[in-house]
């Protein structure tokens, strides 16, 4: 399960979260950013690959949730309470992920373009209540994944001593953060107008 969570699905969030970067540069960098990553001939079988990784980690995922009883109460420790975040990231991300994949893949689909747009994706993050997901989808990823690696590396015996799982939270912490900022550039790409301000003067 952990494994599925850092390769390829961990891997995935990275690349998609840089490709949705581009949002930045405007409509046109987008969107040819977006075709980019999908011109590959092996692009559908990736995608069906990550659906079964997906699949399995959810499932997994769920049946853990399941049998966790939180005693957060009783044991007030900062890693007992990572742990509750992790459970309650974990299903605030599958929840996020069927919300994204109907917005932003199954009704541009079925949309007059046929596909995903710069200027689909900011009309889209203009509604408050979708833009309020998103914030918490992207904050609730890039926990789950940050303290999944941090996980997994003490569930695969990498981090076995106190000093090293200090360390590795220090990585964690960093892969956080980063995850963050570029949730955070990539939505504001899209929230900006464009052109910019300064090129709507210039073509005034």
């Amino acid at each position: 399960m952990s494994l599925l969570g850092i390769v390829p699905l961990g891997v995935y969030v990275v690349l998609h979260l840089w490709t949705n970067v581009s949002s930045l540069g405007g409509p046109a960098a987008w969107d040819a950013a977006l075709a980019a990553s999908r011109s590959h001939p092996g692009f559908l079988l990736l995608e069906i690959l990550l659906g079964l990784a997906l699949l399995i980690h959810t499932v997994v995922g769920l049946q853990l949730l399941r049998r966790w009883r939180p005693n957060n109460l009783q044991v007030r420790t900062f890693s007992n309470l990572k742990f509750f975040l992790q459970r309650l990231a974990g299903l605030g991300v599958g929840l996020f992920v069927v919300a994204h994949v109907i917005k932003a893949r199954i009704l541009p689909a079925l949309s007059p373009a046929g596909k995903e747009s710069w200027h689909g994706m900011r009309e889209a993050l203009s509604e408050p209540v979708t833009l309020t997901v998103y914030i918490l989808g992207l904050l609730g990823v890039s926990y789950h994944l940050a303290n999944g690696l941090w996980t997994a590396l003490i569930t695969w015996g990498v981090t076995v001593s106190e000093r090293a799982q200090r360390r590795s939270q220090w990585v964690a912490a960093a892969l956080f953060v980063l995850l963050l900022i570029l949730s955070g550039l990539s939505i504001y790409g899209f929230l900006q107008p464009w052109p910019p301000a300064q090129a709507q003067l210039v073509l005034q």
